[in-house]
């Protein structure tokens, strides 16, 4: 653990300007509740920025902006399933977006995921050596100082904004004067106002950058084309502070999987056909911390179904953190790869001996193991 503490005692733009003076190239991770962000820094620029919130992937960002619209985006994203290809370049195969104009958009949705991290008035940081594949970089990066500023600036306007828009739980209407000269992102606004739908409920229908959203929003408000219908009950935002201590374990656990798999010279094809069988129970304080798929995913492990069977049934965005566990869980000795189903093992180890049906060496160590795994 190089650099890690509270958003609260360290603000981003000192931190983006502490990767920016020492140079730095690795990961800012920053996660609050079950939102991680991971700025990526290459000699101390912004070189890429991941987030785990569906609501602000690339596509939804080109959605809102409209710069897509949604048939195009959805063969855009069929392509890449296809045939394993980035969105980015799927759009421009498509001649949806131009490759100029794929760079471009990719520019303003980093910048807006970062600042969107000034936003945040509680959770943690650390900084970590890892690093994302060459192909999600950005071929000029960002400056690191002029995100700090920028991300200021948004800073100061969302305060403004929450003057009115006081919380989430706010319900808007249909105001009575007309958008003059509307964005696409106003005009999704305005076609999801119904009179009901509060703040955060708009906000998962259009998706985007949180912060455009808002200040669209509080501008239609102000040009009276949208009104405030209702003002609820503050609603919990999600923004809960975690514990430091947890998060910090967490970040162990994840280093170690992160080293394991840049080291690791197999692709995944090459061990599909391998079934996994637990040889050791893991870790209960790390089990606790399974989420609930994670947790169904490894109890799965049966050493009869191997891992491209496994796999298949893991939703596209859980596999990379799912692989990362299994990886780990080798590493550590709780699992083993083996070439054929565990059964067909102990049969055919026992048949040399003549003890078929009974099993032989094999079979013995897998039940010892077995027994103490279970």
């Amino acid at each position: 653990m190089e650099f890690s503490g509270r958003l609260a005692s360290f603000p981003l733009a000192d931190l983006l300007t502490w990767a920016h003076n020492d140079r730095r190239s690795g990961a800012l991770v920053v996660r609050r509740s079950g939102a991680e962000k991971r700025v990526y820094f290459r000699d101390g620029d912004v070189a890429a920025c991941l987030s785990n919130d569906p609501a602000e992937f690339y596509g939804q960002y080109l959605l809102a902006q409209g710069e897509v619209g949604e048939e195009g985006l959805v063969r855009a994203l069929r392509l890449c399933q296809r045939e394993g290809v980035l969105l980015g370049s799927a759009l421009a195969r498509l001649g949806l977006l131009s490759g100029g104009r794929v760079l471009e958009t990719l520019r303003f949705h980093v910048e807006d995921q970062v600042c969107e991290l000034f936003l945040w008035k509680a959770g943690i940081f650390y900084f970590t050596n890892e690093t994302v594949p060459e192909a999600q970089i950005l071929p000029e990066p960002l400056g690191a100082a002029a995100l700090a500023f920028e991300g200021s600036r948004r800073a100061d306007e969302h305060a403004r904004i929450r003057r009115l828009f006081v919380h989430d739980n706010i319900v808007l209407r249909r105001g009575e004067r007309d958008a003059p000269q509307s964005t696409a992102l106003e005009r999704r606004i305005l076609g999801q106002v119904n009179g009901e739908r509060s703040l955060i409920e708009l906000y998962n229908e259009v998706r985007g950058s949180w912060f455009r959203f808002l200040e669209a929003s509080y501008r239609l408000t102000v040009a009276g084309a949208l009104d405030i219908e209702d003002v609820h009950e503050p609603a919990d935002s999600g923004s809960t502070e975690l514990h430091l201590a947890d998060l910090l374990l967490e970040q162990v656990a994840e280093e170690r999987a992160v080293m394991f798999r840049q080291h690791l010279s197999l692709p995944f094809d090459a061990i599909e056909h391998c079934f996994p069988v637990r040889v050791q129970r893991p870790d209960e304080l790390d089990e606790s911390k399974w989420s609930g798929g994670l947790r169904d995913f490894l109890a799965r492990i049966d050493g009869r179904t191997d891992l491209a069977h496994l796999f298949a049934a893991v939703a596209p965005e859980e596999r990379a953190a799912y692989m990362d566990r299994l990886v780990l869980e080798i590493r550590e000795g709780h699992l083993a790869l083996l070439p054929e189903p565990v059964d067909r093992l102990e049969r055919a180890a026992g048949e040399p001996s003549g003890e078929r049906g009974k099993g032989g060496g094999l079979a013995r160590w897998w039940r010892g193991r077995a027994q103490r795994a279970g």
